[in-house]
């Protein structure tokens, strides 16, 4: 994994964030399934929170945990995934896989098999072609939300992007969001409305800021 990013001993420790060993992986998933709790295109795909955790540890394990950059702030109260420039963001099949689809099945039928193939064409086909990092997943946990932990590990993410002087793109699934998004820099640069009367999908995209 990346070394723990260097910040200021006075930041309190729900900011200061640095780069997840291991061993955190699991607590980085439970932190995300929490933060995704109320997000309407989790719950369009299924509104049992209880799997949010287990489909994000699929893709940290087969993916990022690996190739991406996995940050935690110091309490373990939120954390973010991302991919650096160059790492495809399709994931290859590895065990939990299975044990997520088995759980979306589960907890949602064929339908929800059906929006989660639709997410992931929707996902692919706007993703930009060019390098560029790429945020899959950023929160706090629902009861600690409000507290500026979003702001402190966007800050972390982009200051990577920055330094390598490369743009970084998400997917933006709930539009309270994206006032954060454009605070630091992302515009919108399209959006899709998900089937059967689902949410809407924004597509956000950051360049590069070069230091003065």
């Amino acid at each position: 994994m990346n070394k723990p990013s260097i910040q200021s001993t006075d930041v309190p420790a729900a900011h200061k964030i640095v780069s997840a060993t291991d061993r955190d992986i699991k607590q980085v998933c439970d932190i995300l399934g929490s933060a995704f709790s109320h997000d309407p295109v989790l719950n369009w795909l299924t509104p049992k929170a209880s799997i949010y955790s287990g489909l994000f540890r699929s893709g940290a394990e087969a993916l990022y945990k690996k190739h991406g950059q996995v940050y935690i702030n110091s309490d373990q109260t939120g954390a973010a995934l991302w991919l650096p420039g160059g790492i495809s963001s399709k994931s290859p099949f590895h065990w939990r896989t299975l044990t997520t689809l088995f759980s979306i099945l589960r907890e949602g039928g064929l339908a929800a098999l059906k929006r989660g193939s639709e997410l992931e064409k929707i996902f692919a086909k706007n993703h930009p072609k060019e390098p560029h990092f790429y945020l899959h997943a950023i929160g706090a946990a629902l009861e600690h939300q409000g507290k500026g932990i979003g702001s402190a590990l966007l800050k972390t993410g982009l200051a990577a992007c920055d330094e390598q002087g490369l743009p970084a793109y998400l997917e933006s699934t709930n539009s309270r969001n994206n006032p954060l998004y454009e605070r630091y820099g992302f515009n919108i640069i399209g959006e899709a409305a998900l089937s059967d009367g689902g949410p809407t999908v924004w597509f956000m995209y950051r360049d590069p800021v070069t230091p003065a």
